[in-house]
Formats: structure tokens, sequence, C-alpha cells
């Protein structure tokens, strides 16, 4: 069984924070809509960066969900 699928299960900032979903990141009431956007923006790209052709899911749709659900809120 692989573990590449967890491999971006979560996101670690440089500040010592989590997010355990792009969803948390959408929902975090600390975080202005900019932090958001960018955290979810460096995620998508952390992603990209190792993105698979294999077929193991890489967090790409969820995370495109997230950032349209920001899109939407606008706040």
């Amino acid at each position: 069984m692989s573990t590449e699928s967890l491999k971006h299960a979560k996101f670690d900032r440089e500040d010592g924070t989590s997010f355990a979903s792009p969803h948390s990141v959408v929902e975090d009431a600390s975080l202005d809509h900019g932090q958001k956007r960018s955290i979810l923006e460096e995620w998508k790209r952390r992603v990209a960066k190792e993105n698979r052709a294999d077929g193991i899911d890489t967090m790409d749709h969820t995370l495109d969900l997230a950032i349209e659900r920001l899109a939407g809120l606008g706040t």
C-alpha cells in the first residue's frame, strides 16, 4: 500500500501551524481572505510539483474545490 496519497493530506506552514484539509483553511477565522488564498495556492503548488501520473490522488480536486469555495465567499 502506497503512502504517497497521504503526503499532501495536510499542510504545514513555516510558522508551525498545520491544516488538516483545504476546507479547514477556508473556514479558519484567524486568517484573512488573502492569507487563505495564499495558503491554498502554495498547497496546490506543492501538490503539482510532485504530481504523479500513476493515478494516485494528490488532492488536486479537493484543493480546487476549496479555492472555488473561497472565491465564492469573497471574504
